[in-house]
């Protein structure tokens, strides 16, 4: 119990664990800031008014209505433009979207402000018109509507991505406690001394996980309000942050037992966590990187990032289960090797 409370006290006087809580507000400040339009649900149509209008003696002319009623349902105010070949022209300004419809298909124009609101109407208007007819009904045109799930905003995605990631780059803060029993030749102690090697594992391993846990609470809280993050499943999402604090601390005292250096030590666990971040959609969004997914599935991280933001975007995760297996298998098996590996440097 003392060597619990020195160690404790050691990790928490580390200037390092200041720096562990500025870097994750302020990188998710950075990074949600810079991805907020690319990540924005930008799919709602507001305030666009829509123009149309049919070639002389157009095939499609006949679902007028149709179009007209689709149009209106997603959104957009219509506008109905009879001459057709200066409707582009006459309509500027009065219109945001102008379609022009003829035998040969639809063309849209937009400027650059309306650019999604462009590619919405065109789909729509296709949606009839790939009917040469001409005579879709609404429920016929309607069945091909995909429903997609909401996605997390980037001020949430980033909160959890680097809540995630410095959860384990955490486990650096061991160092501290490894450098001064280097330092004063308290090894040398452990030897001679009958302190089992149980004991001594446990006096590193748990206030690492009381201070990871500390500074992940401490971080989350203040990234909570500054960011306006709601958290959709508290309960769970902080089970899930707590089981990672656990992992993470038996990963880090591992190494830190089994690496004589602490230089090398450091610099093989950031290499881990990098190499998992990278993966995992710490530094660019699972939602839009471009690696296979059997990349993604080798990083612990990825599968705590997407059911963390799952679970706060859609109140549910198919990845939930597979993430607390994960983080509990790292633990089972990092406890042990850990006692191992402090056993082995008695020797």
């Amino acid at each position: 119990m003392i060597m619990i409370k020195n160690n404790l006290k050691l990790m928490l006087r580390c200037k390092v664990i200041i720096l562990v809580v500025l870097l994750m507000v302020v990188v998710t400040g950075l990074l949600s800031s810079v991805f907020k339009e690319m990540m924005t649900d930008n799919f709602e149509i507001k305030n666009c008014t829509a123009g149309f209008s049919f070639s002389q003696d157009c095939k499609f002319e006949p679902a007028e209505d149709l179009i007209k009623t689709l149009l209106n349902e997603s959104g957009f105010k219509t506008v109905y433009c009879e001459d057709v070949t200066d409707g582009k022209q006459k309509n500027k300004g009065a219109v945001d979207v102008f379609i022009e419809i003829t035998d040969a298909g639809c063309t849209v124009y937009s400027d650059e402000n309306y650019a999604n609101e462009s590619s919405i109407a065109r789909m729509i208007v296709y949606s009839v018109i790939s009917n040469t007819s001409g005579t879709q009904t609404k429920d016929y045109t309607k069945q091909y509507e995909i429903k997609v799930d909401p996605t997390p905003d980037s001020q949430l995605y980033y909160t959890i991505a680097y809540t995630v990631f410095f959860t384990w780059c955490a486990s650096i803060i061991l160092g501290v406690v490894i450098s001064s029993e280097r330092k004063n030749k308290i090894g040398l102690k452990f030897k001679s001394s009958p302190i089992s090697s149980f004991r001594i594992y446990l006096s590193r391993f748990v206030p690492l996980s009381i201070v990871i846990t500390l500074l992940i609470g401490i971080s989350a809280a203040v990234c909570t309000p500054l960011y306006s993050i709601n958290w959709e499943t508290p309960i769970l999402s902080f089970f899930i942050i707590f089981l990672s604090c656990i992992a993470s601390a038996a990963i880090g005292t591992v190494i830190f037992s089994l690496v004589k250096n602490v230089i090398v030590s450091i610099a093989l666990l950031y290499s881990l966590f990098m190499y998992w971040g990278f993966f995992g959609g710490a530094f660019a969004s699972y939602l839009i990187a471009s690696y296979a997914d059997g990349l993604r599935e080798t990083s612990p991280i990825y599968f705590m990032i997407r059911s963390l933001a799952e679970l706060n975007t859609m109140g549910h995760s198919d990845y939930i289960c597979m993430t607390i297996l994960i983080l509990s298998a790292i633990t089972v098996v990092c406890i042990p090797l850990g006692i191992i590996a402090v056993k082995l440097r008695r020797e």
